[in-house]
């Protein structure tokens, strides 16, 4: 009896092939922050990273901020307290910006790009333009997650104003997520409990948008994921 066909492998690179947004958890920091550098290099060269830590305290050691990967241009860190929405400016500068007779969809548009914390604001205004999107990672997202909705509808509006910026963003956390998660087109779980061990992990794709190369509910086993061992495997510069 002749034996089923193997799978297709993933191709990293599905996850920039259309206006998506991906959210990546696990347990091990070191390995999620390689891996979202990972899935940001399949779509682009030079990815902005932001990553989120404590004022006076160094970058994981292990990632790649503090390896030298990311350009300094293309780098930008934030403390918790700085990564909060920006509401209540959003609806100050507001009314400076735009007429009173806009139409409802493009003042939410508006806003929503507005709430954004300034150093995300900041970081996309620097952005290329044309038709490629820019890969944007916010690292450590579980540090700053009592500051936003916890559920998808909330953090939704997040995700559409990095999108219609021509960005392409991929949020990396901590911990076991929580129902914002869904607000995300890709949603990616790294099953590895460190980065001495992460040749024992899985990928698990919780959420993808239909046709896309990676399968829903199936640990794929790391190393057979195509541009992940080359980031996982990497010392430094």
């Amino acid at each position: 009896m002749a034996s089923a066909s193997a799978p297709p492998p993933i191709d990293l690179a599905d996850l920039g092939r259309g206006p998506w947004g991906t959210f990546l958890h696990g347990p091990s920091r070191a390995v999620l922050q390689r891996c979202a550098y990972a899935l940001a290099l399949a779509s682009d060269p030079r990815p902005t990273w932001i990553e989120i830590c404590e004022r006076g305290t160094a970058p994981d050691t292990e990632g790649p901020a503090s390896l030298g990967w990311i350009p300094d241009d293309h780098l930008f860190f934030v403390h918790p307290t700085d990564a909060r929405p920006e509401n209540g400016i959003a609806n100050l500068a507001l009314t400076g910006l735009v007429r009173s007779d806009e139409p409802t969809a493009v003042l939410a548009e508006i806003t929503d790009f507005l709430r954004l914390p300034s150093i995300v604001q900041d970081a996309m205004s620097r952005l290329p333009g044309g038709p490629e999107r820019s890969a944007f990672v916010v690292a450590n997202t579980d540090k700053v997650r009592s500051y936003y909705p916890s559920e998808a509808g909330g953090i939704r509006p997040i995700v559409d104003a990095m999108v219609r910026a021509n960005a392409l963003p991929i949020f990396a956390a901590v911990g076991p997520p929580g129902a914002g998660r869904w607000a995300f087109d890709f949603v990616l779980e790294v099953r590895a409990p460190d980065l001495a061990r992460w040749r024992q992990g899985t990928l698990v794709c919780e959420q993808a948008p239909t046709g896309t190369s990676l399968p829903i509910g199936v640990p794929v086993p790391l190393p057979t994921v195509p541009g992940l061992a080359g980031p996982l495997d990497r010392a430094r510069n």
